[in-house]
């Protein structure tokens, strides 16, 4: 509908660089053609899924899926369709997309990154420990920022999204982070074994992993354990994994443990999350 249309049009015109905007509520029924008392009896039907207080504020790229989900209650299917085109949206299936993007761009920089050994070996006699060693090292040489604005970039022209959907996608990546749907340990779990491999070779080993592995500590013998464990978490036995099925895998998982699905589904998704980035070089054929 044309309505539908200008309302996208008018939010995109709003959105600063950041994809940040803000448009009140009697803008929106106004542009909509709806008059006051129909739109905010549709909100009111709604207020098990929104929030009222964000209604009576206005409406912002934090809570467009609010939003939407009042025009839906007022003209049925397409606000999801219409503002996830705009860029303006991130909806829950391209969301999980769009992390399995991250977590494979993230395992290509953590194989592809060369180590800084002098660096490293510094850090682990400035501390004594491998584990704030890596803390150290990635607050150093990892540009995590800059790597999720390279992933939004990229996605949004895979997508074919206007360029406000950069915004969208980076916003959206940070918003799992900030929920601990994702995190470091899950995006450079690759790096993070690399780093604990040189420090072995450089004589630095932590003592709980000593204690676990025995005083002949090996780092392979502890990735082909972590390894073992990321099968069982993603639910594949001792054969070879298969790069579109790492990924259907993932998908499926996600979508089922997803905390805005499962609300008890956090502790899983960090679990799938770190054992596909764990899984992606061996179903590449890197290993």
């Amino acid at each position: 509908m044309q309505e539908l249309a200008t309302l996208t049009q008018r939010i995109s015109a709003l959105a600063d660089a950041a994809g940040a905007w803000s448009i009140s509520s009697d803008e929106v029924a106004g542009i909509m053609g709806i008059d006051q008392v129909r739109f905010w009896r549709a909100v009111h039907e709604a207020r098990d899924r929104i929030s009222l207080y964000e209604a009576i504020d206005g409406w912002t790229q934090d809570t467009a899926g609010e939003l939407i989900t009042v025009l839906e209650q007022l003209v049925g299917a397409g606000p999801e369709e219409q503002m996830s085109r705009a860029g303006l949206f991130m909806p829950y299936t391209l969301g999980i997309d769009l992390a399995e993007e991250l977590l494979f761009r993230m395992q290509r920089f953590s194989a592809g990154h060369e180590i800084r050994m002098e660096e490293l070996a510094a850090m682990l006699r400035h501390t004594g420990s491998v584990r704030a060693a890596i803390t150290i090292y990635f607050d150093a040489y990892v540009d995590i920022d800059a790597l999720i604005d390279g992933c939004a970039e990229s996605f949004r022209v895979l997508q074919g999204m206007p360029p406000l959907g950069r915004a969208t996608a980076a916003r959206h990546l940070r918003m799992l982070l900030a929920r601990h749907i994702l995190d470091r340990q899950s995006l450079l779990v690759g790096l993070q074994e690399r780093l604990r491999i040189a420090a072995a070779q450089l004589g630095f080993v932590d003592p709980e992993d000593r204690a676990r592995a025995g005083e002949s500590f090996r780092p392979t013998s502890r990735e082909s354990t972590r390894r073992a464990w990321a099968r069982t978490v993603m639910g594949f036995d001792g054969s070879a994994i298969a790069p579109d099925d790492l990924r259907a895998r993932y998908r499926q998982l996600m979508m089922h443990h997803h905390p805005d699905v499962d609300p008890r589904g956090l502790e899983r998704c960090k679990d799938v999350n770190v054992a596909y980035s764990l899984l992606i070089s061996e179903a590449q054929g890197e290993r």
